[in-house]
């Protein structure tokens, strides 16, 4: 009996002691933030288009805090911040500021967006399935004429909307746009591949 005593004694000073460890290193790294900046100040993108923006705060073993982003637009909706990738979404023609705030600091970039799309251009998937599209989402797939249209996706369709862009054709097919990798997953029928740029 005695011995577990000395056990539960043990024990209670080592969690103790690492609870305290804890707390002076909180201690050492809370330090507020002196100041933060962005990857880029300025940026043009095409429509559909992702870019990443990385943060960084100084100094370096500052608190790091949930970072806010608030994009400003006066015509309208024309970009987006994916923040699970510190992404700047492109989604209309025109221009806009986003800005990244942190406990009173602010970094800003300047974004305008084109009208083309990031998506027109020559797919192929590895079995030779040949895809063409024009910035007006007109093209051919395999020789067959199809017209796309964007379109909303359906709840738990997709882990993060703002990674990807859905296209639709006339026939149902299925393109998903994958700004991370720059790639086309094709859903015709059931049948899914995937494309990159030839």
């Amino acid at each position: 009996m005695k011995r577990w005593k000395r056990v539960r004694i043990f024990l209670a000073l080592g969690v103790f002691a690492a609870a305290q460890a804890v707390g002076l290193f909180l201690l050492v790294r809370t330090v507020p933030a002196e100041k933060l900046t962005l990857s880029e100040t300025t940026l043009t993108l095409k429509m559909d288009e992702g870019r990443r923006v990385v943060h960084a705060i100084e100094p370096e073993r500052a608190q790091t805090r949930l970072i806010k982003y608030k994009v400003t637009a006066p015509d309208g909706i024309v970009a987006w911040v994916d923040e699970q990738n510190e992404m700047i979404v492109a989604l209309a023609p025109g221009a806009c500021q986003v800005k990244a705030t942190l406990d009173g600091l602010e970094a800003v970039v300047d974004v305008t967006v084109l009208p083309e799309t990031v998506i027109a251009g020559e797919w192929v998937a590895e079995n030779g399935t040949a895809l063409s599209i024009a910035n007006d989402l007109s093209g051919t797939l395999d020789g067959a004429k199809l017209q796309w249209t964007r379109a909303a996706f359906t709840d738990g369709e997709v882990s993060n909307a703002y990674r990807y862009t859905k296209l639709v054709a006339a026939d149902g097919t299925v393109l998903y746009y994958d700004r991370l990798t720059d790639s086309l997953r094709l859903d015709r029928k059931g049948a899914v591949m995937t494309l990159t740029r030839r």
